[in-house]
């Protein structure tokens, strides 16, 4: 049935028309091309979803059936390009091979089965169509595939949490400040979605017992959000590497060569370093680097922290840090400093860092310590 333009209506076409401005900026962003146009892809795939269906069964529809049906099958490309953005983003060696296409079956299928017989109908047929489908339901082949889409949003968005689970392990194995490059943002996201695939299941369920819940718009109104979230903080995401820093797996010792004494040796070689040139200090400081310190690899380095201390890399630079901030806290002569200087002079680049490092090793604030110092 046809319904007019409103208020909601306009604010879901301009939130999609925002999907494309963001999509053309991440084309052209500097940096990880391949991430960046991963991501442009979903909005634009996440525009065109919203743009349909904010259209469907307006007046501007009525009059030209033919838009109809246009971007129906867009919504199959949101999962795989979702996942997709998540391995390139994170993964240094990422190409997009002929083997990737295999995530865009579901969409293949639909179009050729589905849509492509659709776009050759008429435009009365497709008012029809629609009309039919707003009174009566969807058609058992739509329904079908309305499960598909529905369990591909989920699995694919596991997968993305999964992988990004993975990628949090990782760099607190290489690097000694994460928090630019953790993707608790991206993470954040995919829960968000994986809520609205999981609400969109509840749905269906529901209707196949002739329930209806009306929750389209919020649906709807929630996909604008998501595409001015995952657009805005893509083009804030700097690069997760530089240089040739590169990811090494800390699963990788069984085939290890380093014996027990060779470790300790370079463990006392490590902790001598960490107590008298002090390179935590070092607010960018990369496994790599603290590897070649002490002249050994970085497989073998990450093996004495992760044995010997029974930490990551991340963990064992910001306990050294943690310790000098203590020092310099208990300093008399350093009574005046502020917190956030001392937090600079040790290594941390960010107030927010330090305070949670150092409550994960102290059991309490920066402020707190100090307090019970000189109180």
């Amino acid at each position: 049935m046809a319904h007019s333009f409103n208020f909601v209506t306009i604010v879901l076409l301009l939130g999609a028309s925002q999907g494309v401005f963001l999509a053309f900026l991440l084309f052209n962003k500097p940096g990880n091309k391949t991430a960046n146009r991963f991501l442009a892809l979903l909005m634009i795939s996440y525009s065109a979803f919203i743009a349909e269906s904010s259209i469907s069964g307006t007046p501007l529809a009525m009059k030209f059936p033919h838009l109809l049906g246009l971007a129906a099958g867009v919504i199959f490309l949101v999962p795989p390009l979702h996942y997709l953005y998540a391995r390139s983003l994170i993964s240094s060696d990422f190409t997009f091979s002929k083997k990737q296409l295999l995530h865009f079956i579901p969409f293949i299928s639909f179009y050729l089965y589905y849509l492509f017989p659709y776009y050759l109908k008429s435009g009365a047929y497709k008012i029809t169509h629609i009309e039919t489908i707003a009174l009566e339901g969807s058609p058992p082949d739509l329904v079908f595939f309305n499960w598909v889409v529905i369990f591909q949003g989920i699995i694919y968005m596991g997968m993305t949490l999964r992988l990004l689970k993975k990628h949090s392990l990782n760099i607190k194995d290489n690097f000694s400040s994460i928090e630019k490059i953790n993707l608790n943002w991206l993470r954040n996201i995919t829960v968000m979605t994986i809520i609205l695939w999981s609400l969109g299941l509840v749905i269906e369920f529901l209707q196949l017992f002739d329930l209806a819940l009306s929750v389209d718009v919020l649906v709807a109104l929630a996909t604008a959000i998501l595409i001015y979230a995952m657009g805005y903080l893509g083009l804030r995401q700097p690069e997760i590497f530089s240089g040739n820093t590169e990811i090494k797996d800390l699963k990788k010792y069984e085939r290890s060569g380093l014996t027990k004494t060779k470790a300790q040796e370079l463990h006392e070689k490590l902790v001598h370093l960490m107590e008298t040139k002090k390179p935590f200090t070092d607010s960018n400081l990369k496994l790599n680097q603290l590897a070649k310190m002490i002249s050994t690899t970085p497989n073998y380095l990450s093996q004495v922290i992760n044995e010997e201390r029974q930490q990551n890399f991340f963990d064992f630079v910001n306990w050294y840090r943690i310790e000098e901030a203590k020092k310099l806290i208990k300093d008399a002569s350093d009574q005046q400093s502020t917190l956030l200087s001392i937090a600079y002079e040790v290594g941390f680049n960010s107030k927010s860092a330090f305070n949670t490092s150092f409550k994960k090793h102290t059991q309490r604030t920066p402020s707190q310590y100090r307090k019970d110092i000189f109180s």
